[in-house]
């Protein structure tokens, strides 16, 4: 058991490095080191940054599952996961909140829900666990674009 565990956690860490490393994450990591911050700032009143934080951690757990479920070869563990996160996630966002952030970010926001539920689509489909680490590995580098390109004001 403690052997299958360690896999799951070694192929985790493994995807995270290849994505980082696919996705050209290298311009944000050299500006991070070198001090200057190029990211927009993007600002929120309190209730709001914890709500968007509350979501980016959503993200991350249903990624989380979406790795053990393939680590497992469930396909319908898969699509829970993935559901979790899709466009039904932004169902009760006020307009008035959503036209306080940039377009851009709005876009890449709404494309990285588009995914999840194209995920979950083509897990309940029966789709192939390679086909679903792909769509995983572009979720990530969604993750990835905007972390790179975004923060949250303090």
């Amino acid at each position: 058991m403690a052997a299958s565990r360690h896999s799951v956690i070694a192929a985790r860490a493994l995807l995270a490095c290849s994505v980082l490393l696919l996705t050209g994450c290298g311009a944000a990591h050299d500006a991070i080191l070198s001090g200057a911050e190029t990211r927009t700032s993007i600002e929120l009143s309190a209730k709001e940054r914890e709500r968007m934080r509350g979501g980016m951690r959503l993200y991350l757990e249903c990624i989380e599952g979406i790795t053990e479920a393939l680590g497992e070869n469930s396909m319908a563990g898969v699509g829970r996961n993935a559901k979790r996160c899709g466009m039904d996630m932004v169902e009760d966002v006020s307009l008035a909140d959503v036209m306080t952030l940039p377009p851009e970010f709005l876009a890449l926001s709404l494309d990285t829900h588009q995914k999840f539920d194209g995920l979950a689509h083509e897990a309940a489909e029966r789709g192939t666990k390679s086909s679903a680490l792909k769509q995983l590995g572009a979720i990530l580098a969604n993750c990835t674009a905007c972390h790179a390109a975004y923060r949250l004001a303090p």
